[in-house]
């Protein structure tokens, strides 16, 4: 009898248990459907934040972009120093003024490539006092051949950040960094430069033209005087020459005159279709064919392109051009050599006049074109004054580069003739 009643006690027992397993099979499995649920949601939410975060994103980056365009298309160089010297922002025209790539200095630190006085003052004492000129003017020699006058103008980035000390509220600027803005005024100084010249060009050529009359009437009289003079002392052989002298000396005064009227007078202009090539081959051999020329310098004539035509009066140009070859021969001592490089630039004829000679002094750079200067024991300080003047009125202009001891070089620019 007791067999049974354990075998009915573990049947007993089996059924609590295969309940009790049948409870915990449904509630795992209302825990997993919940789970389930639960995850439903949570990827849901991730898809959605997903979503959301790609299109911030996506919107960031075409104002990226679109921040970067309007940056390149700024004719002003943009760069951005933070506090700890890195740039993080740098401009197309930035990067066209200062020669440096965008790899090379784009968040790198501004140090390695610049001086820390590069702007003018030292950006290691400005982010560190948060303190800079707002404007500083520099000097920067891009290449060998170019030298730009950049105008800095500096400004910081601060972020105002609010905080509480005894229920007062407290506001600290901390500084992101230094923005600082380059333009290239090189070509408005050189333009200043030419304007400034041209009104003391106008005022000395009234000046001028008022003198050469005021001294060309009585320098009439002064002539038929001394020439009467030179008759009457046909019996005094010993006196007669100091009459020829006075002659002499009122020719002299007279041609200078004549001269100084020439230069106030604007040219009329008799212009002809002219291959310049063609032209400067032909002057090199003229030159080249006069007994007083040096044969010891160096002649070259180069020019790169077929055929280069500009509508130039021949006479007037060649005059010109004759007077800046002439100095330049002057300008060498014994052996030596002038280059004239013809090429295109744009819609203009570049003509670079180049000799070894002896240079120009920096501090009579800026008075060369400048009538009656010179340095020369017997010149008028006329030639290179008229050269200015022929150029200009062909619409074209003339700038000069030299260095004491290695030579000169006059760029001549005029316009070529447009192509129907």
């Amino acid at each position: 009898m007791e067999e049974p009643q354990n075998e009915r006690k573990n049947s007993f027992n089996f059924e609590i248990a295969l309940k009790q397993f049948s409870l915990e099979s449904e509630r795992l499995d209302w825990i997993y459907q919940s789970l389930e649920k639960r995850f439903d949601s949570i990827q849901k939410s991730l898809n959605e934040s997903q979503l959301h975060l790609s299109a911030r994103l996506a919107e960031l980056n075409f104002i990226n972009i679109y921040f970067k365009k309007i940056l390149d298309h700024i004719s002003q160089g943009i760069l951005f120093i933070n506090s700890q010297g890195i740039v993080t922002t740098y401009s197309r025209a930035a990067q066209n003024i200062l020669g440096v790539e965008e790899k090379k200095l784009l968040f790198h630190p501004f140090h390695p490539l610049f001086s820390d006085d590069f702007f003018g003052f030292s950006l290691t004492n400005a982010l560190q006092t948060q303190i800079s000129p707002k404007m500083s003017h520099i000097k920067w020699q891009k290449s060998l051949e170019e030298e730009l006058q950049l105008e800095i103008e500096t400004t910081f980035v601060f972020d105002v950040t609010p905080f509480a000390i005894d229920s007062f509220c407290v506001k600290q600027s901390f500084s992101h960094g230094l923005l600082i803005i380059i333009r290239d005024v090189t070509e408005m100084r050189r333009l200043q430069l030419v304007v400034n010249r041209h009104d003391v060009l106008k005022e000395l050529g009234e000046m001028a033209a008022h003198l050469a009359h005021e001294i060309r009437n009585p320098l009439g009289g002064i002539k038929g005087f001394a020439s009467l003079l030179y008759q009457d002392l046909q019996n005094q052989p010993n006196l007669q020459p100091l009459a020829a002298q006075i002659l002499q000396g009122t020719d002299s005064l007279n041609h200078l005159v004549t001269t100084i009227l020439n230069y106030t007078r604007i040219p009329e202009l008799s212009l002809e279709e002219t291959e310049l090539i063609g032209f400067f081959q032909a002057l090199k051999q003229w030159i080249e064919a006069d007994p007083a020329w040096n044969q010891q310098i160096n002649f070259t004539v180069h020019c790169e392109e077929n055929q280069l035509i500009a509508s130039i009066d021949r006479s007037l140009f060649k005059s010109a051009m004759l007077n800046l070859i002439i100095n330049a021969s002057q300008a060498i001592s014994e052996k030596g050599s002038i280059y004239i490089e013809i090429k295109k630039q744009e819609s203009n004829a570049l003509i670079a006049i180049s000799d070894t000679g002896c240079g120009i002094n920096p501090a009579n750079l800026s008075k060369i074109f400048s009538p009656f200067f010179t340095t020369k024991a017997r010149g008028t300080g006329l030639g290179l004054a008229e050269v200015h003047k022929v150029i200009q009125t062909h619409a074209g202009e003339i700038t000069v580069n030299s260095k004491l001891g290695e030579g000169s070089c006059f760029r001549v620019k005029i316009p070529l003739k447009i192509k129907e």
